[in-house]
């Protein structure tokens, strides 16, 4: 067990923070914060069985079964995580397997925080949790959520980092957020998109392309380091939001300024063959359902799933 200090013990699991128009949250804020709030806090919550009729049932699995693996590598008993970009708690069975202490999670959308909230307090868990609506890339959440003199053995943020590429600014915020809030020698762990997939679809396929599950709309061809926007839609689950080239090597560059050295870095189809080899992560797979009936996944979805990068860093100073 670490030596950082413990959050507050006063703090409710359940607290939430005063509310404040969106539109005030600080001057980083942009329209395109608003549109991905929004649209998170439109997704309906669906119920179990549901959930398997999804077209993308598989592909969702396959992700969740990613992240298992990044968290069996880089969690241990009794760590403190922070969940940047939390949405709707949906990492509250892999902290439990894990076995932490506790966990604050943190999202743009109000109204997934409190659907993190209920299932948290439903889900008959050990560990202490709070959730709190905030957005991980505009606001410092040292200043108001995360309790003084708080260190987090880990930093998650899965499926969200790229939106703070909107701007130098934003990404700096996040890597503050990331930092501030992360003891010396604790890791951040991510899931990204791949740029250089991307980036390689657009040039040879033009500003719009996809298959039946996953449509790409790029607002334009040239390419910048920040703010190369393009409208992503994922089948029973995206809905045509705005989002933005996560240029890897600039974020590692970027990361070093802040004390943060990068550890793992692998593309999904690649992360799939190696730690496919694994006997106790071939059998996660297994239990995860991650394959149909055939015992394979449909080709649009594993064709969506190499345009994802896991990666984890870890903080060095």
């Amino acid at each position: 067990m670490s030596s950082h200090k413990r959050p507050h013990p006063d703090l409710d699991p359940a607290s939430t923070l005063p509310k404040r128009p969106r539109t005030a949250a600080g001057p980083l804020w942009t329209p395109t914060s608003t549109h991905v709030a929004q649209h998170y806090n439109a997704r309906p919550e669906v119920g179990r069985e549901k959930r398997k009729q999804s077209p993308i049932y598989s592909l969702k699995n396959f992700n969740n079964w990613v992240k298992s693996v990044l968290i069996s590598k880089y969690v241990r008993r009794g760590d403190r995580v922070l969940d940047m970009c939390c949405g709707k708690g949906g990492d509250l069975q892999k902290w439990r397997n894990a076995g932490i202490a506790e966990v604050l999670g943190v999202d743009i959308a109000d109204v997934s925080v409190d659907q993190a909230r209920q299932r948290f307090r439903e889900g008959n868990f050990r560990f202490k949790a709070e959730y709190h609506a905030a957005d991980c890339f505009t606001e410092r959440l040292a200043d108001q959520i995360v309790p003084p003199d708080t260190l987090f053995d880990l930093v998650s943020i899965q499926f969200a980092l790229h939106y703070s590429f909107e701007s130098e600014e934003k990404a700096r915020r996040a890597l503050e957020n990331i930092t501030a809030n992360l003891r010396p020698g604790g890791h951040l762990i991510a899931t990204v998109p791949n740029c250089y997939w991307l980036v390689k679809k657009l040039r040879h396929d033009g500003l719009v392309f996809g298959n039946s599950i996953l449509t790409v709309k790029f607002d334009s061809e040239k390419a910048s380091r920040y703010g190369h926007k393009y409208n992503f839609e994922l089948k029973d689950a995206i809905d045509d939001c705005p989002e933005y080239v996560f240029h890897f090597p600039t974020f590692e560059k970027l990361a070093a300024e802040y004390g943060l050295k990068l550890l793992y870095k692998k593309p999904f189809h690649q992360l799939y063959r190696e730690e496919s080899e694994i006997d106790a992560h071939l059998q996660l797979m297994q239990r995860m359902n991650v394959v149909n009936d055939e015992g394979t996944v449909s080709a649009d979805e594993w064709e969506v799933t190499g345009l994802y990068v896991a990666c984890a860093f870890e903080k060095v100073e």
